[in-house]
């Protein structure tokens, strides 16, 4: 097998696909690898999920598939001594593009409206002559470009309760869980509401959220290094754009953080597990009514609000 010849314009690599990899040969087999220089190796993961926890684990296996990168073809001895080395290893090549993927992404990522007069517009790019109100984002590794369903039925109900409450917004403090790149964070501010406190569990998207909203220029928005069970104050308003089944872990800690007569916003369910959700965190919950159902695509929302206790005389 030969390469196309490779050039500046359209650099290529090559990358050799190893399957059945017994799990006692691995280190054996990486060594032989790097011996015919090769440039990385990486395991190809398997991820078992039983259940509706969305938490998903690694499958435990005997067998490995191995992806190996060459900047050009290996020798053939390379073949020759895997062969001879385990000859029931399966060997598959293909030439690959290089290409620089986060710039591939950021050509097909522009500036769009998200809600009501706001704008996401990418810290790249100059805001359009149109926009109103914007929200740099610069992802990076974070989840939260405003661009998915659940993001956005999220920043619709964060925009509709401070369109609804103009006069007390102004006052409310937010609970942004599971905050990511901040976009929701940025957004109450932008909304009016009085100060936001985003929760993530990933530094790497904690550090992002913090540049976003340096970014962005937030005076009232915060993000802490707490965990939501760590979080002792009540808010106004929780936001958890979160799957569904981590919200149903959540519940507790969320309706604990919630003010009676708060807002909490869930917008994280797949519209096929909706009845599960139900079940497990709307009637399961009896401090909640709900205030309005949503759906797009296939993700449904819900807006729900903490009955307050009724005071006898």
């Amino acid at each position: 097998m030969s390469t196309q010849p490779t050039n500046d314009t359209n650099p290529t690599y090559f990358k050799v696909r190893l399957s059945q990899v017994p799990r006692a040969q691995e280190a054996d087999v990486t060594d032989l690898c790097f011996d015919h220089q090769a440039l990385g190796l990486s395991e190809v993961l398997g991820f078992s999920q039983p259940d509706l926890t969305y938490e998903p684990s690694l499958a435990p296996r005997s067998m490995l598939e191995l992806e190996v990168y060459f900047e050009k073809t290996p020798e053939q001895s390379f073949f020759d001594e895997m062969k001879n080395f385990n000859s029931m290893i399966q060997v598959r090549t293909s030439e690959e593009e290089t290409k620089d993927w986060l710039e591939e992404w950021k050509k097909g990522f522009v500036p769009f409206k998200l809600v009501g007069p706001v704008w996401v517009v990418p810290s790249w790019l100059e805001k359009p002559a149109e926009v109103q109100i914007e929200i740099k984002i610069d992802p990076g590794m974070a989840f939260g470009t405003g661009t998915h369903a659940t993001t956005k039925m999220a920043s619709y109900f964060i925009h509709k309760l401070a369109v609804e409450n103009k006069e007390s917004v102004g006052d409310w403090a937010v609970l942004d869980v599971g905050t990511g790149t901040a976009i929701l964070a940025v957004l109450a501010e932008r909304c009016g509401y009085g100060f936001t406190i985003g929760v993530e569990i990933d530094a790497e998207a904690r550090r992002k959220a913090r540049e976003n909203c340096e970014l962005n220029q937030t005076k009232t928005v915060e993000i802490t290094n707490k965990q939501l069970d760590e979080i002792k104050d009540q808010y106004d308003v929780v936001v958890a754009n979160i799957i569904d089944g981590i919200l149903i872990r959540l519940r507790k800690d969320l309706l604990k953080v919630l003010k009676p007569g708060g807002h909490l916003f869930l917008t994280g369910i797949l519209q096929e597990r909706e009845n599960h959700f139900f079940d497990k965190f709307i009637e399961d919950s009896p401090e909640i009514k709900i205030i309005r159902r949503i759906q797009k695509d296939e993700w449904v929302g819900y807006w729900v609000q903490k009955i307050e206790p009724v005071i006898e005389d």
